[in-house]
């Protein structure tokens, strides 16, 4: 512990109930650490704050990270366990703790990496951020270093310190941004610097080019220098990322030698995500992801399709090709999967990341989803061949050979 205000604890400090192991991650505003907590008997992390809160803008960034977290239950999201303020006025967040390193150190961005590896982490990425955009909320500082990934390939979005509210009140902080711009200046994107509101086209921005680099090994925007020496000559010179997201165009990924046989949709949707008008992108991350999908299946090979049947109340049967993605569920158009021409009533979602891992079907708000005649609280996995009930309707998913 160093300083008089900021809060800086090692191996053996303890911070109330919660006795430190050693240093995790830094971040601006908090250190997070590996910590024994009383209730649990594995190791969890703790997000603390370097500095008590000493304005009304400290103590709302931290509830934003807290009421963010504290309502997702996506398995592509750190999930948390407690949050508060300690006696000396930091705030803290108890979260899970997850083994694995942050994409830049379990990957290294100099080096192209294959097709289907870097689809598949963005489309992880993309169902995390499917439900994040789903309750109103942009994200706004996606980078490497907040995608995580686990032992199992798993990945995981973290740090919602910067998240703002874009539509319904989820965090009772709107995404007015005036002359304060929020983001690591390599990810973003160009409405951040002088639109009055974002949308989740934002982070749809961050994930395209964080996949550029992936796919290439260069950034988009300087792609005669590894993506390395790009971000050490540039460190201290924000500015120059910010005109280069508004004014310059990224360079087509084709000319990288790495990039010249990717398949033209995965091209053509890279630099649709890289646009620099935000109606141009795919509009939220659940669109993203779908698109995703359809390419890790029919263009890389990477994912196979799991058949959704359905059978309405008179018989009618339903056919459904579910690609790995986000899947909204209701009556009328604009679905995708859709029980009924009539109405426009969401009745669940379903998410699937692809094999070997089970989809999750999400009721909506007030609709009772029963799963095996027994109600579905929330988010629930599906194995081959459940009844689903919702509206009268019966649903059944059967996988690809060899999951059940």
């Amino acid at each position: 512990m160093i300083g008089r205000m900021t809060r800086e604890l090692g191996a053996g400090d303890t911070y109330g109930e919660f006795r430190i192991r050693t240093v995790l991650r830094k971040f601006r505003h908090a250190w997070v650490y590996e910590v024994d907590a009383p209730g649990h008997d594995a190791p969890l992390a703790l997000k603390l704050s370097l500095e008590p809160v000493q304005s009304e803008e400290e103590a709302r960034r931290a509830l934003r990270e807290v009421a963010v977290l504290g309502t997702l239950t996506n398995p592509h999201v750190v999930s948390v366990h407690d949050s508060g303020m300690g006696p000396d006025e930091h705030w803290y967040i108890l979260m899970e703790h997850l083994q694995g390193a942050p994409l830049h150190q379990w990957h290294d961005f100099d080096l192209p990496l294959p097709a289907a590896d870097a689809v598949g982490f963005i489309h992880q990425a993309c169902l995390g951020l499917a439900e994040v955009h789903s309750v109103g909320i942009v994200h706004r500082d996606l980078t490497p270093e907040r995608l995580w990934v686990g032992p199992d390939r798993t990945l995981k979005i973290l740090d919602f310190s910067s998240a703002r509210s874009w539509g319904a009140e989820a965090t009772g902080d709107n995404v007015t941004v005036g002359t304060v711009l929020t983001g690591t200046p390599q990810y973003t994107a160009p409405e951040q610097m002088f639109a009055p509101e974002l949308t989740p086209a934002a982070d749809v921005y961050a994930l395209g080019q964080i996949l550029y680099e992936l796919l290439s090994g260069h950034s988009p925007f300087h792609p005669d220098e590894p993506w390395s020496a790009a971000r050490a000559r540039l460190a201290d010179d924000p500015a120059a990322w910010f005109r280069a997201h508004a004014q310059t165009p990224p360079t087509p990924i084709t000319g990288h030698p790495a990039c010249a046989e990717l398949p033209t949709r995965l091209v053509e949707l890279v630099h649709r995500c890289l646009d620099k008008d935000p109606s141009k992108r795919h509009p939220n991350a659940a669109a993203l992801a779908n698109d995703l999908g359809w390419i890790l299946h029919h263009e890389l090979g990477a994912a196979r399709a799991a058949i959704l049947n359905s059978v309405s109340p008179e018989g009618v049967l339903g056919f459904h090709l579910l690609l790995p993605g986000s899947h909204r569920v209701g009556f009328g158009p604009g679905f995708d999967v859709t029980l009924g021409p009539e109405g426009a009533l969401l009745v669940a979602v379903i998410e699937w990341a692809g094999p070997p891992k089970p989809a999750e079907i999400v009721p909506a708000e007030d609709t009772p989803v029963l799963v095996n005649g027994q109600p579905a609280p929330g988010r629930t996995p599906l194995a081959s061949n459940d009844e689903v009930l919702v509206h009268r309707h019966t649903l059944r998913l059967s996988y690809p050979p060899g999951q059940s």
